[in-house]
């Protein structure tokens, strides 16, 4: 007896807990309200990755703006009775018959496609190559404005004064005086298309380019170090292989799920009508 009393109180206080959310007046629109509970109730409705970034008060107010606005338009196209009018059932028959299906196909996919571990192990052992990374170099530059005072200093590199030395003095990348000049490891699609280029072709550590010019001026670079390619390991793709498994087990399983259904209905296509119609979706000939 003791029990059924303790979750009949429990049941009681979440009610009214329910209750008090519901009675608690978030805005007003003239005479329309909109409680905390049904706000709460719209941002439960979002996606996870919207709903994250409602955990301030600002943002929570922007929401809060945008639920008025859309109330205020609604109220707006009702007055003007556009719900009445026979466009806007016909559309509304479309969506609903769109959302009907979609859950049709929901339901299917979710119950019958899945993905094991040994699939995306067997996936990724055979896509392997798609998963590689390519190559990373380090590189040393030094940059200035002219392409006379980038001839000056070649010479003075090949004459063997110090690479690092002069990009400290003379470069005008303000992060030389600091680095010397270099970079550090990038992969290719990371720097100036210039520049990239001609770094790229030095094969040799230690090796040095000619004069490049990009956007920022006149550069000369010294190949600092290599890193052959490398395999991302299976772990950090493996969200990417089940997604992309899922992907195709769905397809798979909709084209079947289909044809099923098609042989199971009676389907009869008038060929002359649909000439027709496709006659009557022609533009006026022309004379």
């Amino acid at each position: 007896m003791k029990r059924r009393t303790v979750v009949f109180l429990i049941i009681l206080f979440l009610f009214a807990c329910s209750k008090k959310q519901e009675g608690k007046i978030l805005a007003r629109i003239d005479d329309e309200v909109i409680t905390l509970a049904e706000f709460e109730g719209e941002i439960e409705k979002l996606p996870l990755n919207m709903k994250v970034l409602l955990t301030d008060e600002k943002a929570k107010r922007e929401y809060l703006e945008r639920l008025i606005t859309k109330k205020i338009l609604l109220r707006e196209a009702r007055k003007e009775k556009l719900d009445k009018t026979k466009e806007f059932e016909e559309r509304l028959k479309e969506i609903r018959d769109q959302l009907l299906i979609e859950s049709l196909l929901r339901k299917r996919l979710t119950v019958d496609a899945g993905v094991t571990e040994e699939e995306m192990r067997a996936y990724y052992e055979k896509h392997k190559e798609a998963f590689k990374r390519g190559g990373e170099i380090n590189t040393r530059h030094i940059v200035v404005k002219t392409k006379e005072e980038a001839r000056e200093l070649q010479k003075r590199i090949l004459a063997g004064e110090d690479f690092v030395d002069l990009a400290k003095k003379y470069s005008i990348d303000p992060n030389a005086k600091v680095t010397g000049g270099e970079l550090g490891f990038h992969p290719r699609g990371t720097l100036l298309p210039e520049y990239e280029e001609a770094a790229f072709r030095l094969k040799k550590v230690g090796e040095v380019s000619g004069i490049v010019k990009t956007p920022l001026g006149y550069h000369i670079i010294r190949l600092e170090g290599i890193r052959a390619g490398s395999y991302v390991p299976f772990e950090e793709v493996k969200e990417l292989i089940r997604q992309q498994l899922l992907q195709e087990r769905q397809g798979e399983i909709l084209q079947k799920y289909v044809e099923e259904l098609r042989k199971k209905a009676s389907v009869t296509v008038n060929e002359e009508y649909l000439k027709e119609a496709k006659e009557e979706g022609k533009g006026p000939e022309k004379k």
